[in-house]
């Protein structure tokens, strides 16, 4: 694409929905291992051999697993050395996800120039709420941690076609902030369109779509939503937010007891965020 458009978000955001609409821009595919580890989990053949050898192809992603099983916040007793065991103490349910997760933050190429910053804030955003996530599903009843830890994980998923046509834009990719802004308006409706492609859980399709609504207000328990909307927020340090007014966040009580004041939060999130670094 040559279409050079000076500034306006409203015009980057057309140029956008008419490069995914004509193919030039795809959303992404769900990748092959995570799809061959999904089929044969789906198909209860799989056994820890079959899994550990289909998974260790990628030595990358491996390696990635071995150090979360092995990770403070998820050991179970000593540590283990062989990809067979680490398989199984996580369960091939929690080795699904983030066979999964792990394999959808390698999908874009490494760019330079402002899309390759935001992709490298993107993927380290991605893993901290994930941990997150997992931290306050571990003590938040009928939300599993498992699932928590991928939703953390492809929350953002919606933002990677949105890089892919940023590279493609010399202007674009020069602007941060402008990027930021196209990221912050697309990345939500993209999220969700790629995980129904994907034939994702409903619930997991509406953390891609919803996970911005701060004001969201429910009847019921806490819900997977809930945590990955307080999740993200508690992730972005940065941000001055106000706790009132956010339901999720007082509904996990965090507005009261931050995860700040938590004793060993800090420390079990951090061993669970570096496990997922690569």
């Amino acid at each position: 694409m040559n279409e050079r458009v000076a500034g306006e978000s409203s015009d980057w955001s057309a140029l956008l929905e008419a490069a995914v609409a004509r193919g030039e821009i795809a959303l992404p595919g769900l990748p092959d291992l995570a799809l061959r580890v999904r089929e044969a989990i789906a198909s209860e053949s799989a056994t820890l051999a079959s899994l550990a050898r289909l998974i260790a192809a990628d030595p990358v992603l491996a390696s990635r697993i071995m150090k979360v099983v092995n990770a403070a916040a998820l050991r179970r007793a000593a540590p283990v050395s062989r990809l067979d065991r680490a398989i199984g103490a996580l369960g091939f349910n929690l080795t699904n996800s983030l066979v999964t997760g792990l394999c959808l933050l390698r999908q874009t190429e490494k760019y330079s120039g402002a899309v390759g910053e935001r992709l490298r804030t993107h993927h380290g955003h991605a893993i901290e709420v994930a941990a997150i996530a997992h931290y306050l599903a571990q003590s938040t009843p009928g939300v599993d941690e498992q699932e928590a830890l991928l939703a953390g994980l492809i929350h953002d998923i919606g933002a990677l076609p949105v890089f892919a046509f940023a590279a493609r834009q010399p202007e674009l990719n020069r602007d941060v902030a402008a990027l930021d802004r196209l990221v912050a308006r697309h990345h939500p409706s993209f999220g969700a369109r790629i995980l129904v492609e994907w034939h994702f859980p409903e619930r997991l399709i509406a953390v891609a779509a919803e996970h911005e609504n701060l004001g969201r207000c429910h009847e019921g328990p806490i819900d997977l939503l809930d945590v990955v909307i307080a999740a993200n927020l508690q992730s972005h340090q940065s941000v001055q937010y106000v706790g009132v007014g956010v339901p999720a966040l007082e509904r996990l009580n965090l507005i009261a007891e931050p995860l700040a004041g938590r004793e060993g939060a800090r420390a079990s999130i951090e061993a669970l965020n570096h496990s997922l670094v690569a």
